[in-house]
């Protein structure tokens, strides 16, 4: 998954893959973050377990569960890996307090278990768990209890029919905890309703066919697989998937952990959305960069990311409150389409404008020009690369700002 030296690169196409693969997690990473969640789930259904007799399941959501995960900018900096405890019991059966706690127990006896240093905290929705050793993991813990009804009224009472009569969406349909409820320590219907796992089917049927593709690709190079469907989804990368993870550490090296930052789940709706179907990485962004603000709505005068299985549901909400995210993803978007259309729009691949080399954080990228079959400078400035010919990524579409129209 991650680079080698001896990899020669030789193409645009060959550079983006090479620095995509540079921030991912690393193979080795990735297994011990799955045996970690396995091992968390095997604990919650061991006989012992207080609530072995709900049949827990432990999940990723999130980008783990997408294949969009990137390195942290920083050595300090940890892996979040988000994971929802779903629970086969019924709302009469717990209130979101009692299942909180009902979790929460055995989170907090694994962790005593396992003879972790930091006790599991207790946040607004999740438990987490941070790990004191050199993978620089924290699981984010959400529990939850199956919630295939509500959802389905939901939808069918906003007027959203394809999803509430989408059985393989609206049957992962969850009911999760949220300590600032009103109802919180009462049982009862009202709990609040998610759908991790229907965004994730939602996210893979934008590029099914870049998946069918890349997993014939790996069956041909590996020759251990009999069949496409004997490919692991968490060894296939797409060209959406690397668009996003280079778009991500874009926006990471940026802000450099501002708050106001533009968030993960915007840019990956987003990018989903203006995706189409592109085979290569370079395709991919030009088409995102281009098409991507199309799908923020304006409803009365409020910016709205819709979640595609809950168009109720603003993934920008908080820009209303905090002007500040909405200038700042803007501001994110015009540099993006500047930094790398710099590169898509300059003959030659060799030549890796400073802007996205600084943009994209300088150790990486650093990591990867010894890769790079030279025929030219390695590293040149925007004017040599020429600055005004990659405006045209910005200006596609008609306006250098377009989401002002």
């Amino acid at each position: 998954m991650n680079p080698t030296k001896t990899k020669e690169l030789r193409s645009h196409e060959d550079v983006l893959e090479a620095i995509a693969e540079a921030i991912d997690i690393p193979e080795h990473l990735e297994q011990v973050a799955r045996e970690r969640y396995q091992s968390i789930g095997n604990w919650l259904d061991r006989d012992a377990s207080t609530i072995k007799q709900y049949d827990p399941e432990v999940s990723p959501q999130g980008s783990f569960l997408l294949g969009t995960v990137i390195r942290p900018v920083g050595d300090a900096d940890e892996y979040d890996i988000d994971l929802v405890c779903r629970l086969n019991a019924t709302k009469q059966d717990l209130s979101m307090a009692e299942l909180k706690k009902a979790v929460g127990v055995e989170i907090v006896g694994y962790a005593t278990a396992h003879r972790m240093e930091k006790e599991p905290e207790d946040g607004r929705r999740c438990w987490t768990m941070e790990y004191a050793d050199d993978a620089g993991f924290h699981m984010d813990i959400l529990p939850s209890l199956p919630d295939e009804a509500t959802y389905r009224v939901l939808m069918e009472k906003s007027g959203h029919v394809a999803l509430a009569t989408d059985q393989g969406i609206r049957e992962q349909a969850i009911a999760i905890t949220d300590k600032t409820h009103p109802k919180y320590t009462v049982r009862c219907d009202e709990w609040p309703v998610s759908n991790p796992k229907g965004y994730g089917i939602w996210f893979q049927s934008r590029q099914s066919e870049a998946v069918l593709t890349r997993k014939r690709a790996i069956m041909e190079t590996d020759r251990v697989y009999a069949s496409v469907d004997d490919v692991p989804d968490y060894k296939v990368k797409t060209p959406l998937q690397r668009a996003i993870q280079l778009l991500k550490r874009h926006r990471d090296t940026m802000f450099n952990g501002d708050d106001d930052k533009p968030i993960s789940i915007i840019i990956t709706t987003l990018s989903a959305h203006a995706y189409n179907g592109e085979q290569t990485i370079g395709e991919a962004l030009r088409s995102i960069l281009k098409n991507m603000h199309m799908y923020i709505e304006d409803k009365g005068g409020v910016k709205w990311v819709a979640n595609p299985v809950n168009p109720m549901e603003n993934f920008a909400d908080k820009w209303l409150e905090a002007p500040q995210k909405e200038k700042n993803f803007f501001s994110w978007l015009e540099k993006a389409r500047r930094d790398f259309g710099l590169y898509l729009t300059a003959n030659v691949y060799s030549r890796v404008p400073t802007e996205l080399l600084e943009a994209l954080s300088k150790d990486t990228v650093t990591k990867v020009l010894p890769m790079i079959a030279l025929a030219a400078p390695a590293v040149v400035s925007s004017a040599d690369a020429g600055a005004a010919e990659a405006a045209k990524v910005i200006h596609e579409g008609g306006a250098t700002k377009p989401w002002r129209r």
